[in-house]
């Protein structure tokens, strides 16, 4: 995952530097058994649209006796996108709790080779280490719109296979006969070239695409 490596080069490189925060910051004072032993992020929502958008990020830090951590120093760390605490250091509140948020924009999306990206928080632990957790944001693309055919004289069985997440169909014959399902078989009134229009949709957006098709004996079309 080209992403996460990014990530872990940057924790190397700024590992140091959250030591040396948490060691400056009074969480010094607290004794070993207090020390960061795990940290869990939530992200909400967990996608985002490739127009982009904003999500929250929530890490709750937890000593290694599984209890809430107060005045643990979190780092968020991201290489798509902008965060709130501009990647200072944030301290979690009493139920072990700390929140950033996290901005994208669709050029900042465009730029991503996969369908998701990294994201990392990292605190310091009283034995210099760095607990860490990574958290994938997928991105969601509106569909690309497809469709094949099978022909079986007047009767002819429809397919979709858009490209992408597809939540809603609009399937219109070009005979005046529609349909929502998913793989249709529409019986046509007569034999000849009719104009098949399917639209597939999702929360992004949505595309169609228009296919100009024989009904009827004569002609062997099959995709």
């Amino acid at each position: 995952m080209i992403g996460s490596r990014r990530i872990h080069i940057v924790l190397v490189a700024i590992a140091g530097a959250v030591l040396l925060a948490v060691a400056a910051g009074p969480v010094l004072a607290q004794s070993v058994e207090a020390a960061a032993g795990s940290v869990t992020v939530q992200v909400t929502p967990s996608s985002v649209p490739e127009s982009g958008g904003q999500v929250e990020l929530f890490a709750l830090v937890r000593d290694d006796r599984g209890r809430p951590l107060e005045n643990a120093r979190v780092n968020f760390l991201t290489q798509t996108g902008s965060l709130g605490s501009g990647g200072r250091l944030v301290t979690t509140g009493p139920d072990g709790g700390v929140t950033d948020r996290l901005t994208v924009t669709a050029a900042e999306l465009a730029a991503v080779e996969e369908n998701r990206f990294w994201l990392t928080a990292a605190v310091g632990s009283g034995g210099r280490q760095l607990v860490t957790e990574n958290v994938a944001v997928r991105i969601q693309h509106q569909p690309d719109a497809a469709f094949k055919y099978s022909p079986g004289g007047l009767l002819v069985a429809f397919r979709d296979v858009s490209a992408g997440q597809v939540t809603s169909r609009q399937w219109d014959f070009g005979d005046g006969a529609t349909s929502t399902r998913q793989s249709p078989a529409h019986t046509f009134p007569e034999p000849g070239y009719y104009a098949v229009t399917l639209r597939a949709g999702n929360s992004v957006g949505s595309d169609e695409v228009t296919r100009l098709i024989w009904v009827g004996a004569g002609r062997d079309q099959s995709e």
